[in-house]
């Protein structure tokens, strides 16, 4: 539970203000079967560089820190309004 915690913490407080300066969001929804699972919001839900650029920037950056290979799934939340 404790990597869930650090994982927890630096999608929260490094990734995530990173994400809100161009207007969107990325919160942390879980970790499974070695997934961190992440909802997209804002821009971000709509933006065509969530797939490969942001899974492949968090995946190496949270990768690194651990030193074991994580996946990430991203959850785009899109509002009705937009789709």
């Amino acid at each position: 539970m404790e990597l869930v915690k650090q994982i927890e913490d630096i999608i929260m407080n490094e990734i995530r203000p990173m994400t809100r300066v161009d207007g969107g969001d990325v919160v942390f929804e879980g970790f499974e079967d070695n997934t961190i699972i992440l909802g997209a919001y804002g821009d971000c839900a709509s933006c065509p560089c969530v797939d490969p650029e942001l899974n492949e920037w968090i995946r190496e950056r949270v990768s690194k820190r651990f030193g074991m290979e994580f996946r990430v799934k991203v959850n785009k939340h899109i509002p009705y309004y937009a789709r």
